[in-house]
């Protein structure tokens, strides 16, 4: 298997396997937290479906869940913060140039016009990328578990 090269696309002396590593661990820590707040929002909602009787749990009349984007509410929104720090480490590449021997001006005058630019914003847009596709990956998992919780004749109309 071939691996890319991820040095071309980078400033010289970054620290990519520094930036994956971040990257993933908010990521994970963005995946946690909106698995642990959806989940007790559609807990809640589940529980309020039901009266006890007795002992027993029996699904009330005019029962109705409440509608997904309720449900889900700001749980994606580290998602969101995490993309956006992604692409904070833009300005973070193009100000390395300015830092130490690393001279902007010989960026500037190499023959390959977009090379600056496709050092300084290529990670942070695939890190980007990656965090609002996990994201949109995770709002569909929420929302077949919403259809799977959810008893049929509970669904909001629309």
């Amino acid at each position: 298997m071939k691996t890319i090269n991820l040095s071309r696309f980078a400033p010289p002396g970054t620290q990519i396997k520094e930036e994956a590593r971040r990257l993933g661990l908010g990521l994970a820590a963005a995946t946690c937290i909106a698995v642990l707040i959806y989940g007790v929002s559609l807990r809640s909602a589940y529980d309020f479906l039901f009266d006890r009787v007795g002992g027993d749990r029996v699904l009330r009349s005019d029962a109705m869940m409440l509608p997904f984007d309720i449900l889900l509410g700001q749980s994606l929104s580290l998602f969101y913060i995490v993309a956006l720090c992604s692409l904070f480490a833009a300005v973070s590449h193009h100000l390395s140039y300015y830092m130490g021997s690393k001279s902007i001006y010989l960026m500037r005058r190499l023959p390959q016009r977009w090379e600056l630019m496709r050092r300084d914003f290529t990670l942070p847009l695939i890190g980007a990328l990656i965090s609002l596709l996990t994201a949109f990956l995770l709002k569909l998992l929420f929302l077949t578990a919403y259809y799977i919780v959810t008893p049929a004749q509970c669904l909001p109309t629309w």
